[in-house]
């Protein structure tokens, strides 16, 4: 299972949020979704590459970056 984290710079209100969270929600391969409308940030896990899910953010209409997030210590030590 993948972990991909987004910053979605134009995802501006809770609607913004329902259209990324349909559009993430109709493909079976998606096990996860966390939407952080205050943050911009959406993080999918499931077995999608980056590049999948950021099309599927895209064809709902957003504009995805991946994430550069730090992940700690432990979470770089123990990251895949």
């Amino acid at each position: 299972m993948e972990k991909h984290i987004f910053k979605v710079n134009d995802m501006n209100c809770n609607g913004c949020v329902a259209s990324i969270r349909q559009g993430l929600e109709a493909d079976k391969r998606v096990e996860s979704i966390d939407i952080q409308l205050s943050k911009k940030q959406v993080t999918v896990a499931g077995d999608l590459t980056t590049e999948e899910t950021a099309e599927i953010i895209t064809n709902s209409g957003f504009h995805p970056e991946q994430s550069t997030e730090k992940k700690g210590f432990l979470g770089s030590l123990f990251s895949s």
